[in-house]
Formats: C-alpha cells, sequence, structure tokens
C-alpha cells in the first residue's frame, strides 16, 4: 500500500534542476510531492528591497535566513511528510532540520547531496550529522561523509530523466551536421583540450564564460554556439553530431556527472573521459567510447566519424543501458522509496 504522506523536496523550481528530476520521478509512481526553495524563502525573508536583496546574495545574514527556515518548520508540521529529501543545501539550517525531526519525528530526513567534498562548507557538513542517509554521486564520496559524521552514507548517482530528455534511441546517421560536440561549464583544462581537438568540427554549448574567458586566440571561443543546452535542444544536438564528448571536471572526478547519464538518454554516441566510475557503470567499446589524453580522443573521433554503424550500435547500447538498465530518476525513487521503507 502506498504511504499517503507527501514526500517534501527542497530545492529550486527550475524545470530543468535535479530537484525538478526527483519531484516529476515521485509524481509517476503516484506521490505527492511538495516543494521548498530556500532561496526563494530568503528573497521574501530579506529587508530593504532590490539592495537587501542583492546584499544577500553575498553576506550571509543571519536573522534573515532563520527568518526564511521558519517556512520550512511550518510546512513540515502542517503536512508531516513522509520524507524531506534535501538536495539544496545551501541555505538551510542544522537547526532546522533538528526541529522539523521534532515536530514530525516519522519523518525520514535524507540528503541527497549532488556535489564533491569540495563543495562542503561547516553548516552543509553539520546538516549531514542531523540525516537519516545522505547519498553521494560518486562512489569514494560516500566515505569521506562517513568521516564528516553521516550516519548512513550511500553511492547513489545521478540519472536520466526521460521526461526532460525524451529520445526514443540512437538517432540515424543520416541526421549528422557536425563532428563532435560537447556541453558543459568553462573549464580550462576543458578550453586546453577541445584546442588539441582542432582539427574537428567542433561545437560547444554551455554558459557566458566560453564567450569571455576563453583565449581570444584561440578556437574555442568561436566554436561556442552561444548558448546553453536543455531538454529537447540536447536530444537534437545529440541527434545532429556524431561524437559527443563528456569532459569530466577535476572538482566532481571521478564521475559519474549528470552527462555520462543524460547523453545515452539522448541518444548520443559518447566519447568520455576514462575513470573508474564510469567504467563500472559503461561498457568501453560496447556501450560508449573512452579516452585519457587528446591524442586518444583524436584518435577514436576519426575512427568513429567515418563509422556510422559502429556509432550507432554503441549509442543504442548505451541507451538501452541507461533507460531501461535501472538508470533513470524513476528507479532512483525506487530506491530512496525502499529505503523509506525500511527505516519506517
Amino acid at each position: 500500500m502506498t504511504d499517503a504522506r507527501p514526500i517534501l523536496i527542497v530545492g529550486a523550481g527550475r524545470r530543468e534542476a535535479l530537484e525538478s528530476s526527483y519531484a516529476r520521478a515521485f509524481a509517476r509512481l503516484g506521490r505527492t510531492v511538495e516543494r521548498w526553495d530556500p532561496q526563494a524563502a530568503l528573497r521574501r525573508a530579506v529587508r530593504g528591497g532590490r539592495l537587501g536583496a542583492l546584499f544577500s546574495t553575498f553576506v550571509h545574514v543571519e536573522p534573515w535566513v532563520r527568518k526564511a527556515n521558519v517556512e520550512l518548520l511550518q510546512l513540515v508540521e502542517r503536512i508531516r511528510p513522509q520524507a524531506l529529501l534535501l538536495i539544496a543545501t545551501s541555505g538551510v539550517r542544522t537547526g532546522t532540520l533538528a526541529q522539523c525531526r521534532v515536530l514530525s519525528p516519522a519523518t525520514r530526513v535524507y540528503m541527497i547531496y549532488p556535489d564533491s567534498p569540495h563543495g562542503l562548507d561547516a553548516e552543509r557538513i553539520e546538516c549531514m550529522r542531523v540525516c537519516d542517509r545522505v547519498t553521494a554521486s560518486t562512489p569514494p564520496w560516500a566515505d569521506s561523509f562517513r568521516a564528516f559524521g553521516a550516519r548512513s552514507a550511500h553511492y547513489l548517482p545521478f540519472a536520466a530523466d526521460t521526461e526532460l530528455y525524451p529520445a526514443s534511441g540512437a538517432a540515424p546517421a543520416r541526421a549528422r551536421k557536425r563532428q563532435v560536440g560537447f556541453v558543459g561549464t568553462w573549464r580550462p583544462e576543458r578550453e586546453a583540450l577541445l584546442e588539441r581537438l582542432r582539427e574537428f568540427d567542433v561545437a560547444v554549448w554551455g554558459g557566458k564564460y566560453w564567450g569571455g574567458r576563453t583565449d581570444p586566440r584561440g578556437t574555442v571561443r568561436a566554436r561556442w554556439m552561444g548558448t546553453e543546452l536543455v531538454g529537447k535542444e540536447l536530444v537534437r544536438a545529440s541527434a545532429e553530431t556524431a561524437v559527443m564528448l563528456n569532459i569530466l571536471d577535476p572538482i566532481t572526478w571521478p564521475g559519474p556527472n549528470m552527462r555520462s547519464f543524460e547523453l545515452p538518454a539522448c541518444g548520443a554516441f559518447v566519447l568520455s573521459q576514462r575513470s573508474p566510475a564510469i567504467l563500472e557503470l559503461f561498457r568501453e567499446g560496447q556501450d560508449i567510447e573512452c579516452f585519457d589524453t587528446a591524442e586518444e580522443a583524436a584518435e577514436k573521433i576519426r575512427h568513429y566519424v567515418a563509422r556510422d554503424g559502429d556509432r550507432e550500435r554503441l549509442a543504442a547500447s548505451a541507451f538501452a543501458r541507461v533507460v531501461q538498465g535501472g538508470h533513470t530518476y524513476l528507479d532512483r525513487a525506487k530506491t530512496i522509496s525502499a529505503w523509506l521503507a525500511e527505516d519506517a
């Protein structure tokens, strides 16, 4: 029998946010989902109009944060959720979580932490100690979280949101318009790698740093498409590009990152930076291809750009491994539901 109590998700309301992917997944399971956005609550709590709002984005003002967190206490007391899923941890006070447990003792508090230990601050570490379970999106981080004091830490990777990325499988080879594509945030090491792939027709999608921080003497700035890609736009770009690169970030090494699941779900042929975590999920040469150096990446791009059938075969295998193999947010919501039943 499905628990009638709602799931309360703490996080932003943007459609592409991780919190929204989980909200859609729990809704598909027939659960009632409530949302609370700590940043929106802070904007309602600040004083001084626009100047106060701007000030609060740079300076922590404890009375304003405390007042914003009262909204969470009131919401928990009113709806008595089965679970409080803490995804957007910034702006949530440890003491507030402790009082949530007092107001609703049967509510389980889980932190679905999306970032690396590098992103932790003292408040977030303290929050971990109040939670029943804490999840890490990369395998080795769970040990770090336990060392910080988390009672129970688990590896729960990102996944594919099949509602946000509604692809049906690998795109046919005839749709290709470019050789290589990369979607992600600017990093100097990513720019350096892409510069070494200048022999190929490369398209780059991401934020404005690609247009402002890249070397004006290089080739990458001119290859920036001037926009980010979300939802159907990423599905379309994956269908039009022979090879989609997944360059891991040193801050979140060894992955898997969000693109590890999103690109296969979009039907893309993926050439990913090699890491132990990536190889635990995907079979190199059967689902995706991998590289360690720019030279290896270039060699594999040359090989696969000329072999439509091989690309389609691997893309179809990766799509099946993600979408049908237990790596969607619906699957992640089922895992969390099983934990809730166990912890009841």
